[in-house]
């Protein structure tokens, strides 16, 4: 009768396919039972019981809780023995062994999702320079009006970064201008010999 009521909940999860989620980040919370039984009536109009909520957590939400737990205990474990160096080796290994058995569609498929987030990052950081140069700009604008110079100190790194991004993924980028060194003062009249000499009309 217990296993019953224990599995009344994942019968119902195949007509409500978040229902278990939901009881299960309830559970996370620290809702009791009564709460998650109420949650079920108001939220799906079913009526499975306190009985079923209570075994429900006791047979499969703490369960698979304590197995958790219990992996991660194992892998702290794991860590301290053989240190971040020795887990990332074996880590690589698993993952190693596990592209052996994809097949070369598949192993595309997988370069493809690699470059594109690798090509995704890509742009953003060329964004993030175009709105840096954008910034930058305006702060030389505002110098040269109050006759100051304000020289761009990380230009340079910026350039390449851009053009990496060129070489690279063949992104179609525009040059950033060097930044300005020297602003010109006002206009000047010029010399007196090349004031063209009046027309007589006389």
């Amino acid at each position: 009768m217990a296993k019953d009521q224990a599995c009344k909940l994942q019968i119902l999860s195949a007509k409500h396919k978040d229902l278990l989620q939901v009881v299960d980040k309830m559970f996370d919370r620290f809702a009791t039972v009564l709460q998650v039984h109420q949650t079920i009536e108001r939220k799906y109009h079913e009526n499975v019981g306190l009985t079923a909520v209570r075994s429900y957590k006791q047979k499969h939400w703490q369960v698979f809780k304590d197995m958790v737990r219990g992996q991660k205990a194992a892998m702290t474990a794991i860590s301290e023995i053989i240190g971040e160096d020795g887990l990332t080796a074996g880590v690589n290994a698993l993952l190693w062994q596990s592209l052996q058995t994809l097949t070369p569609t598949q192993l595309m498929a997988l370069k493809k999702v690699l470059n594109d987030g690798a090509k995704v990052e890509l742009m953003k950081k060329q964004f993030a320079l175009y709105a840096q140069e954008h910034r930058q700009r305006m702060k030389e604008r505002s110098a040269a009006a109050q006759g100051n110079v304000e020289i761009v100190e990380d230009f340079e790194a910026a350039q390449r970064m851009v053009e990496q991004a060129k070489e690279i993924f063949g992104i179609g980028t525009r040059a950033i201008a060097p930044p300005v060194q020297k602003f010109l003062g006002p206009a000047q009249e010029p010399p007196a010999s090349e004031v063209p000499a009046a027309i007589d009309r006389g």
